[in-house]
């Protein structure tokens, strides 16, 4: 007959043996389920300081995925000004050098009047550039969502700073004010050429025309460097933020992602050590509960 204290320590060792083989098989299957999605961290259980480092990076990268949205935003507001400038002084050179050919004495009535047409037509052309348009805005009409200027010239816009954040705590203004680069309203580029065009029709005070159309072109000119200026300030900001979100992906991935090589070893070995577990565990206890465990 078996004594009691006999029953008790063989029930005892059965339970501890158990439970070792249960823990055993518990990290096999999170091995398992680690390599099928390949990640170290599936459930918060799973890693808690783990669970919060990601979290943490998680949020880091929505904000720079934000300030990226920003900058992309920002770079094509000024490349639309830039662009829109950039034809605008190519267009004030040709009303110039159409002034210049005006301002010759053998000129005829006819010929005047035709470059003077032509002058109007430009003008036309720069308001139409003026008016130029991002994401159905228009970029130099400040917070207005209409037009920067009515067919006649006249500013109908609202002189705002738009800006958008391109770091924590730095803001950078994407857009220009129309009277900051073309001129305040009835001094403005488009005045300007009107004047310049009738001086050549009437040829009278072609030089001074000239001259004004050479200071409004110098402030175009200034807002298309200041512009410029803005644009690779931007750019330096968008390399930056490619860099800090491959370093946050990187940080993320070695937080939740598995080395895979090294988690099939350890999956192998487990394995290889509840076998023998098993094995040794027949030898101990009654072969009817390992087969139950197997």
């Amino acid at each position: 007959m078996v004594s009691a204290d006999f029953r008790v320590t063989h029930a005892s060792l059965a339970r501890r043996v158990t439970g070792n083989l249960q823990n055993s098989l518990m990290k096999l299957e999170q091995l398992q389920e680690q390599i099928s999605s390949n990640r170290k961290i599936n459930k918060p259980s799973d890693s808690p300081i783990g669970t919060v480092a990601a979290l943490k990076l998680r949020a880091e990268l929505g904000r720079n995925s934000q300030i990226k949205r920003n900058l992309d935003d920002a770079t094509a507001w000024l490349m639309t000004a830039d662009d829109a400038l950039t034809a605008v002084v190519d267009q004030v050179n040709r009303v110039r050098d159409l002034a210049i050919q005006a301002n010759n004495g053998s000129l005829g009535q006819l010929e005047r009047d035709a470059i003077a047409t032509e002058m109007n037509n430009l003008r036309e052309g720069l308001l139409g550039l003026a008016n130029a348009r991002y994401l159905d805005r228009s970029v130099f009409a400040g917070t207005a969502s209409g037009k920067a200027y009515d067919p006649s010239g006249n500013f109908t816009g609202q002189a705002a700073s738009i800006e958008r954040t391109v770091a924590p705590g730095v803001q950078v203004q994407v857009n220009l004010n129309a009277e900051t680069v073309f001129g305040p309203s009835g001094n403005d580029l488009f005045s300007v050429v009107a004047g310049l065009a009738t001086a050549v029709s009437t040829n009278v005070g072609i030089d001074t025309s000239l001259a004004s159309l050479d200071a409004a072109t110098t402030t175009v000119q200034t807002s298309l460097a200041e512009a410029g200026a803005r644009m690779k300030h931007i750019l330096t900001m968008q390399d930056r933020t490619s860099v800090g979100a491959l370093n946050l992906r990187e940080s993320l991935s070695q937080v939740e992602d598995i080395d895979l090589p090294k988690a099939i070893m350890d999956m192998r070995i487990q394995e290889t050590a509840y076998q023998a577990a098993l094995q040794t565990t027949a030898k101990v206890i009654q072969p009817t509960l390992v087969d139950f465990l197997r």
